[in-house]
């Protein structure tokens, strides 16, 4: 059986394969991501019920990953993902039920350390959330040599 391709757990609602796997919930000062338990997608009647707001700013989504067209991909793996893991401190006691860990590259690559942080992660980052702001600005790569 072939190996499925992995997944970005932060990813745009126009990538590829893009659909959502979770609703931001909490407040601008401490959101938390609700996972749902099945792929849902953004249809034009849902995007027009959320006014003024972004797709992204409710809802959290999963694309096939882009590897080195992402500006956070290092080249072999993904920057974000282990920032995630280094600079939030966990906000969950247990691995959160999540429909994507099968093929989430943050799991692939830093296991349950990334998941126990991944409720607070959202796409768009409230002002008030300086260290999401910090941890999510892509870093430039060294050159390959």
């Amino acid at each position: 059986m072939a190996e499925r391709p992995l997944s970005c757990p932060s990813a745009q609602p126009d990538m590829a394969e893009a659909r959502i796997f979770g609703i931001v919930a909490g407040t601008p000062e401490e959101p938390r991501v609700a996972y749902l338990k099945a792929d849902a997608s953004v249809t034009g009647e849902m995007v027009e019920a959320l006014g003024p707001l972004q797709p992204t700013q409710v809802f959290r989504y999963a694309a096939r990953c882009e590897e080195s067209r992402c500006a956070h991909h290092d080249g072999t793996r993904c920057s974000l993902g282990a920032r995630i893991a280094a600079m939030l401190p966990p906000v969950a006691a247990t691995l959160p039920s999540c429909q994507i860990r099968p093929t989430c590259r943050w799991h692939a690559e830093i296991g349950g350390a990334a998941c126990l942080r991944c409720p607070q992660v959202v796409t768009s980052v409230p002002e008030a959330q300086a260290t999401l702001r910090e941890v999510a600005a892509p870093r430039p790569h060294p050159a390959a040599g």
